[in-house]
């Protein structure tokens, strides 16, 4: 029998408190896989629970578990960054540890819906310690930024153009956090920036005779 998002509410700040202590570099990374498998599989349950509660028209149970669900792949992209580490993995631990810190930034969002300001202290002292990692752990890194002009968007939630509809981006509605999709733009610039929209798109490779060097490792390649 599946587990309500009450039911599953209850087990969910052990669960992240676990998890949390296993979220530091010298912890053994079986460990760490372990904990990640434990995280999927709760996320399994999760998913079932919320969707039984959008079939119930019960939004605040699927807006709840929608909160569960982006605190716990917080710290999941977190450890996976560490292991991705310790593994020589470089690249892929940067981009785990971008989706933690945009996971965070979703599941604050959502906490605070829910609950109100201040009811997502401890997800914003994550985001701090988060961000602090990005520059104690990485090398620093060059962004690039795309600018234009955006002829036609679209609402994720319920598929019209986004400026005729009643949807406001970054909320969450029956469990699902509102973004936009665009459909169509004029681009105008491609930019190198230091703050980025979104910290995936770096210059990852720069000429260096007699190959490339990759930005994050520094090792050379050829051409």
């Amino acid at each position: 029998m599946s587990k309500t998002v009450a039911e599953l509410k209850e087990e969910f700040d052990p669960l992240a408190k676990s998890a949390q202590t296993l979220a530091f570099a010298p912890r053994g990374s079986e460990l760490q896989k372990e904990m990640c498998q434990r995280i999927d599989a709760f996320l399994t349950d999760l998913s079932v629970a919320k969707a039984h509660a959008v079939g119930r028209c019960d939004e605040d149970g699927a807006n709840t578990a929608l909160a569960m669900e982006l605190s716990l792949k917080v710290v999941q992209y977190e450890l996976r960054m560490w292991i991705d580490l310790k593994s020589d993995a470089g690249e892929s631990a940067w981009d785990n540890l971008i989706e933690a810190q945009y996971h965070c930034i979703r599941a604050i969002d959502v906490r605070e819906q829910l609950e109100g300001s201040g009811a997502a202290a401890r997800l914003e002292n994550l985001l701090s310690k988060l961000l602090v990692l990005e520059k104690v752990v990485f090398p620093p890194q060059t962004f690039n930024s795309v600018g234009g002009r955006v002829i036609r968007r679209k609402c994720s939630i319920c598929h019209r153009p986004y400026d005729e509809c009643e949807h406001i981006k970054g909320h969450a509605y029956m469990g699902e956090m509102c973004a936009t999709h665009i459909e169509e733009m004029e681009l105008e610039e491609i930019s190198i920036v230091t703050e980025p929209a979104n910290k995936h798109c770096r210059i990852t490779h720069f000429s260096d005779a007699p190959g490339k060097r990759n930005t994050m490792t520094w090792r050379t390649q050829a051409e």
